[in-house]
């Protein structure tokens, strides 16, 4: 599981930050000490709590954690949360811990749909969840994911969610969702306070207590796109971070294959392989970011003012004549958007291609040796090599169901686990079994930081229960927002501070993010494609903007003769499916706020 384990512990790094112009990840944090108190002050600790079995149960007046005696089941829609369950949830430290304090025995479950997690969230949702299910929770990193029209339709139509409105204004830690600046725009306008909904049915998760988006910090950078083999940059004399260009890509490329670089099967390298985790479109956002027509769905404004989708304009021309080059000329492997991971893998591991496509710094393939470092960055359209961020995010959803007895229970229990106490819980586990405190901040006991570093994942799960900023029991890093580790906590994630570097799993990582720094420059506004919720044209459109990566993609492989047609093809698909009426809504939304919508312009 070491892989996995590392994926979600860097996935959890970064909300809002769109690497690339694409990527978003999870903001790693904690809370605010509840009521005012201090870290040293809550009552999270062994010598006032007692062990989780001593003293089950209890009642308010003894305990202000205290919410109900009753089980909470909770219906997950996220593969990582769902696959990194105990195998004896009800004897895990953590929820025993849960239970004696707050007296809620919370039962955790998962069913994998065949296509992924969206699958079975629209599946289970239009079959009814069991009547049993109180709440569920699945990926939302922001109103654009297609999971959200699913969760909208649920809410709006089928009214299968209860309103929390009521239980949010006196609440410990959500009514700071009304606070003017924690919740990103997108967040605030577009899930929790929509207007066309009469309460409060979605509560976006992960959403950071402080932006930190534009401070470059190394200690939980996630550094993602092209990697290099270092022995093949250095044989050529290439720093890395002086490749900027397409152009000095293309040169690039063009040496590797004529230096007769060989793997370690003794059979020739490709200048250029896919993504570390298999073929795929998306990694054109790091290897042709500068041929990349925008970072809003494929819309961005031209040099004249107006609205294009990538398709309608001349510049999808440069990209596609670039692709077919490095793919005619054997610099880019044929099967850079459909390879297997497993395939992907086994090539990188053998050292089979010079350049990885898009690789993170969290992948045990970079962390465990010397042999890649980060190429680039590249420049994107705007000319500059800078990492877009739009600021704060988050990564999950939390939905409570209608049909949930007494709903404001389990939304008093949500609440409660994004306190300080909670998230203490949720990301150390229990005092005493697997922290200490030690100057007021908790500090994990030589023997998890053993398991943490080996990137034990089973241990942590089934011995303890806690996330460990997302190496452990994910499920309790899904449902956390205002998070602060770094003011709460001291350290960026369980296990970041102090101890010998050599020993710490992440060391290399770290330094990657230190040798080979980004900057960031801040792009306000939503993607494109929020707006188009409740148009006329929003289903045939959606349609057509799902098939357009593959009609690009054939255009890459198609005869010369035949590419035109391709294109022509789709631009007459868009005008059907309504792109002008889209176009003339996004630029009547950027007349009144040019900032609203995220455009490089």
């Amino acid at each position: 599981m070491k892989k996995q384990f590392l994926k979600r512990v860097f996935s959890t790094l970064l909300v809002g930050t769109m690497v690339a112009g694409l990527l978003t990840g999870c903001g790693d944090g904690g809370d605010k000490p509840a009521d005012n108190s201090t870290p040293q002050q809550s009552n999270t600790g062994s010598d006032q709590t007692g062990s989780a079995q001593e003293n089950q149960g209890g009642d308010e007046a003894q305990n202000d954690e205290w919410i109900a005696d009753r089980e909470i089941v909770v219906q997950i829609f996220v593969s990582d949360a769902g696959n990194a369950l105990p195998e004896d949830q009800e004897n895990t430290p953590v929820f025993q811990e849960i239970k004696r304090r707050t007296g809620i025995s919370l039962k955790l479950q998962f069913t994998p749909g065949q296509n992924g997690s969206l699958d079975a969230l629209t599946t289970q949702l239009n079959a009814g969840l069991d009547p049993s299910v109180d709440a569920l929770i699945c990926y939302l990193n922001n109103s654009t994911r297609p999971e959200f029209p699913v969760l909208l339709k649920a809410a709006k139509v089928d009214e299968m969610f209860a309103d929390v409105s009521e239980y949010m204004k006196n609440s410990k830690v959500y009514s700071k969702y009304y606070e003017e600046g924690l919740l990103p725009n997108d967040t605030y306008k577009n899930i929790v306070f929509r207007e066309d909904l009469d309460g409060v049915y979605l509560l976006h998760l992960n959403v950071d207590e402080v932006d930190r988006s534009m401070i470059y910090d190394p200690n939980e950078e996630y550094l993602g796109g092209p990697y290099i083999q270092k022995s093949i940059a250095e044989e050529l004399n290439i720093d890395p971070k002086s490749i900027r260009t397409p152009e000095e890509f293309y040169d690039l490329l063009v040496k590797i294959k004529e230096h007769g670089f060989k793997d370690d099967n003794g059979q020739d390298v490709i200048p250029l392989g896919p993504k570390f985790w298999g073929g795929s479109f998306d990694a054109l956002d790091w290897d042709m970011r500068g041929l990349r027509w925008g970072i809003s769905d494929g819309y961005n404004m031209d040099t004249d003012g107006q609205i294009y989708h990538e398709a309608e304009t001349e510049h999808i021309y440069d990209l596609i004549n670039y692709v077919r080059k490095l793919l005619n000329e054997g610099l880019m492997d044929k099967e850079y958007f459909d390879m297997s991971e497993e395939r992907a893998g086994e090539k990188y591991w053998s050292h089979s291609y010079a350049i990885m496509g898009d690789v993170h710094n969290y992948v045990d393939i970079i962390y465990s040796s010397e042999d890649w470092v980060p190429l680039g960055p590249l420049n994107d359209i705007e000319g500059d090599n800078k990492m877009v961020t739009t600021g704060k995010g988050g990564s999950c959803c939390l939905a409570i169901m209608d049909q949930a007895e007494n709903p404001e229970e389990v939304f008093k229990f949500f609440d409660w686990l994004c306190t300080y106490e909670g998230q203490l819980l949720c990301q150390y586990g229990v005092e005493g079994v697997s922290y200490t405190m030690v100057d007021g901040q908790p500090r994990l006991t030589e023997e998890v930081k053993a398991k943490l570093n080996e990137g034990d994942e089973d241990w942590l799960i089934n011995n303890v229960g806690a996330a460990f900023g997302g190496s452990g029991a994910y499920f309790f890093e899904c449902v956390l927002t205002n998070k602060n580790n770094i003011d709460n906590f001291g350290e960026t994630r369980p296990g970041a501070s102090g101890g010998d570097d050599s020993e710490n799993i992440f060391a290399r990582s770290v330094r990657i993010a230190e040798e080979y720094p980004r900057e960031y420059k801040l792009k306000e506004g939503l993607k494109a494609t929020a707006f188009l919720t409740g148009l006329s044209c929003e289903a045939a459109l959606k349609e057509a903007h799902d098939a357009w990566k593959e009609e690009l993609v054939k255009a890459f492989y198609a005869n010369e003769s035949d590419v035109e047609s391709i294109i022509n093809a789709f631009r007459d698909r868009l005008k059907r499916a309504g792109v002008d009426e889209f176009k003339e809504e996004l630029m009547r939304i950027y007349n009144e706020d040019p900032t609203a919508i995220l455009f490089y312009n």
